[in-house]
């Protein structure tokens, strides 16, 4: 019941709040998914997702802020559980880390946990725990939009996730603000979550292959390598929102597209 009651209170958030890399565009990258998931994938889903869309999760772990993670490791002056992470590190090449920690410091990385919690799926989703593993599947639905947002890698030279001050047309705000709070969706002619995901939901089969080989590591570099020339601008900088928008609209959406394709590659893969 308590859990029914939580999921019940995410639902009127979802249906309630604005827009974001967190809101509408996760409802997309989870649409997008659903509909190149096999029938397979799509029948365990709905057994173990509560016979609901992957769309009413896609916002979970920002709904839910309590979700933490056991970490399986304790130095003397460490918290062995911490909230879970949204974003991942990445060094000067765009090499993702492959791990949690650096020596004794935390590393914040969705990368390592989407990986982890598909193996732990694809080698016993049947035997699971129900709640350990509808939580393992809606963190991996949230987690895979995060891993194609352009503020939620930490680049060696900038670890601070572009939070510094722009002017964007007559509003001061953060450029991290703007990426993770509807400027995607904001800016789409498509009025609900369901028509943009079709209206971006471009590319064939042979499309689809390429975009999705490698492994989730493979995506966090190319990720992070297609994000670095949307954060190239500087603090306090007058940014004029119609080139900013002929700029960055469709590179966003190609991020969103292939979040949603590389998405359906892992969900298929653990119920294959």
């Amino acid at each position: 019941m308590k859990r029914f009651l939580i999921l019940c209170a995410v639902a009127t958030i979802f249906c309630t709040s604005a827009y974001g890399w967190g809101r509408r565009e996760h409802a997309v990258v989870a649409k997008i998914a659903e509909n190149h998931l096999t029938p397979k994938a799509k029948q365990y889903l709905y057994k173990y997702m509560h016979r609901r869309s992957l769309v009413y999760y896609a916002n979970y772990a920002n709904d839910y802020q309590p979700l933490n993670i056991d970490l399986s490791w304790q130095p003397s002056n460490a918290k062995r559980r911490v909230p879970f992470p949204h974003t991942f590190t990445v060094d000067e090449n765009c090499k993702p880390c492959r791990d949690i920690r650096n020596g004794e410091a935390y590393v914040k990385n969705c990368l390592y946990f989407v990986d982890k919690w598909s193996q732990e799926l694809k080698s016993n989703h049947a035997g699971m725990n129900d709640s350990v593993r509808m939580t393992h599947i809606a963190l991996i639905v949230h987690a895979m939009g995060e891993i194609h947002s352009p503020v939620h890698i930490r680049y060696a030279h900038d670890s601070n996730l572009a939070r510094f001050k722009i002017k964007y047309g007559k509003r001061v705000r953060t450029l991290h603000d703007l990426w993770d709070n509807g400027f995607v969706a904001a800016t789409s002619s498509i009025c609900s979550f369901s028509d943009f995901a079709r209206y971006i939901d471009v590319d064939d089969g042979t499309d689809i292959e390429a975009i999705c080989k490698g492994d989730v590591y493979v995506w966090g570099e190319e990720s992070a390598r297609e994000s670095l020339p949307l954060l190239n601008y500087q603090p306090d900088e007058n940014i004029d929102v119609v080139k900013f928008k002929r700029d960055n609209l469709e590179k966003g959406e190609m991020l969103l597209r292939k979040a949603g394709y590389r998405l359906a590659k892992v969900l298929n893969e653990i119920f294959e």
